[in-house]
């Protein structure tokens, strides 16, 4: 009886999640709170002030539901390196992957090392943004691009191109993602030689750069005055600096007219993790309009056909660079060790 009333409770509440305009699969998420107590475990690349709002967003559509989310921050690499060691080993312990590297999700899903599922929402987005076979989307996105102090970098100093990094006024004041990190470092690695070949990364070599591990250390070596200028993404440089809901800190953003690098962060659901129906629950939420409105804020973009940037962003009015993920994949390895010979750092 208990049970009963239980499931009636469930088929009400859901019932009234969906007029309310999230689309929910009444089976799957008994599943999905029947399979590891509940808990969705979530690998993220990005940032923490991403990972609670995901959190406290889901969580509190779900917990009624007895699901909840754990999100843990890896980098797109460790990532990926532990996700193929949990593989081969058959205990993966994920259920969702998220990383900023397209390359990556585009090999992986040929490999059949995804489990597909299809998010009623997936209509709502271009096709591009959408992995074949439903094997995952690109649930987020952001610039790359560059940065600056404005207390320290004023008028006609400001960098206004890639290029313009190459200035030797700039020897010693330029700090940039390391090219072996991965991830949306190797987005850097691959503008800069889709635009302007390797010998971008032998000049540069001349300005003595800071090669760092992470955007976030651009982002404050910037705000520090330790480096004047850099390659930052927008994550960063609008929560921080002087944006609507950012902290007030000198980081500025220059839009460079050679355009700006359109990162996506895709997510996928696991194969063989601990909780498989969940983490399909969670790709359905994040990719609807109410997970969206939890994940794109504060530099981060949705590529929703529906959706509205709260800086007022408009990919339309806006150059930028979109790399196809088949030649990113194709380049890396290669591109990468040419661009760390030419930075003198291989």
């Amino acid at each position: 009886m208990r049970a009963r009333i239980a499931f009636v409770l469930l088929t009400v509440a859901l019932g009234a999640a969906s007029a309310s305009g999230l689309a929910q699969n009444v089976e799957l998420i008994k599943q999905a709170a029947a399979t590891n107590g509940g808990v969705v475990i979530v690998r993220d690349a990005l940032f923490a002030s991403l990972h609670q709002a995901m959190t406290q967003a889901f969580n509190a559509e779900y917990k009624k539901y007895g699901l909840s989310a754990r999100i843990e921050r890896v980098q797109s690499g460790q990532q990926l390196n532990l996700y193929e060691q949990e593989l081969r080993a058959s205990k993966v312990s994920n259920d969702i992957m998220a990383l900023v590297d397209p390359g990556t999700f585009l090999g992986l899903n040929r490999q059949g090392k995804y489990t597909p599922h299809c998010s009623p929402h997936y209509k709502d987005y271009p096709q591009w943004a959408v992995g074949k076979d439903c094997g995952y989307f690109y649930y987020v996105a952001y610039y790359q691009y560059l940065a600056y102090n404005p207390d320290m970098v004023k008028g006609n100093d400001i960098p206004r191109s890639w290029n313009d990094l190459l200035d030797p006024k700039w020897k010693g004041k330029v700090s940039l993602p390391d090219p072996k990190i991965g991830g949306g470092h190797y987005y850097f690695v691959f503008t800069m030689m889709k635009l302007f070949g390797k010998g971008w990364f032998e000049k540069m070599r001349r300005n003595d750069p800071l090669l760092v591990s992470s955007h976030g250390t651009v982002n404050s070596q910037i705000m520090s005055g330790e480096r004047l200028v850099g390659v930052n993404i927008s994550v960063l440089s609008r929560r921080d600096g002087r944006f609507p809901g950012g902290k007030g800190s000198p980081i500025a953003e220059s839009f460079p007219k050679d355009g700006v690098t359109l990162l996506a962060g895709g997510m996928a659901v696991t194969k063989g993790g601990p909780n498989t129906p969940g983490g399909k629950v969670f790709i359905e939420w994040a990719s609807s309009l109410a997970g969206q409105k939890a994940i794109a804020r504060l530099g981060h973009i949705s590529l929703r056909k529906d959706y509205t940037s709260d800086a007022g962003d408009d990919l339309s009015k806006i150059k930028y660079n979109w790399w196809d993920p088949e030649e990113m994949l194709k380049n890396r390895d290669e591109w990468t060790r040419e661009a760390l010979k030419a930075l003198g750092a291989s």
